[in-house]
């Protein structure tokens, strides 16, 4: 069975290496005794091997917790949103009348789409950096796919239902 959609790294350090470089998604260079033809066709280039831990450890592990804590809150805060919408429906008669003021909208999409996000994505870490470099078993964590499990997405959707109705 052959994967198709798989992602390829190549680090090569050597005139010898280029080729499996180029060919790859992302090709990392090494600078040293073998010369610089490698880092000249990488797309990014180390001088040491040693180099390379942050860079492929770090941002890997806080993408995936980011991405996976911003897909569940988008799903969250789009139940609490429209379960009140719901509810008032059917004790509205299905007039046109709007549940929420068109302030309310602009209030509630700058203080719980944009603004939470934004924090998120910038100051948000689960681990320090520190600590994702010295152990790199922290990362079998992650293979697991743990944080976007149906039962942590149960979770989110139940608690989101929970204050919809207090909301409502």
């Amino acid at each position: 069975w052959v994967r198709n959609d798989a992602v390829t790294l190549a680090i090569g350090d050597g005139a010898n290496d280029v080729a499996m470089i180029r060919e790859a998604h992302v090709g990392v260079g090494l600078m040293g005794k073998e010369g610089r033809q490698a880092a000249r066709c990488s797309d990014y280039s180390f001088t040491r091997f040693e180099s390379l831990t942050r860079p492929l450890l770090v941002p890997g592990h806080c993408s995936y917790h980011r991405i996976a804590y911003t897909v569940q809150y988008f799903f969250y805060k789009c139940v609490v949103y429209i379960l009140p919408v719901l509810f008032f429906g059917p004790s509205s008669l299905f007039s046109a009348q709007p549940l929420y003021d068109s302030w309310l909208l602009m209030i509630y999409n700058i203080c719980f789409t944009s603004w939470p996000i934004l924090v998120f994505g910038v100051v948000d870490q689960d681990l320090p950096m520190q600590s994702l470099i010295d152990n790199p078993h922290v990362y079998k964590t992650l293979t697991g796919n743990r944080t976007l499990s149906f039962s942590e997405f149960l979770l989110w959707t139940v608690t989101g239902i929970y204050q919809g109705l207090l909301i409502y």
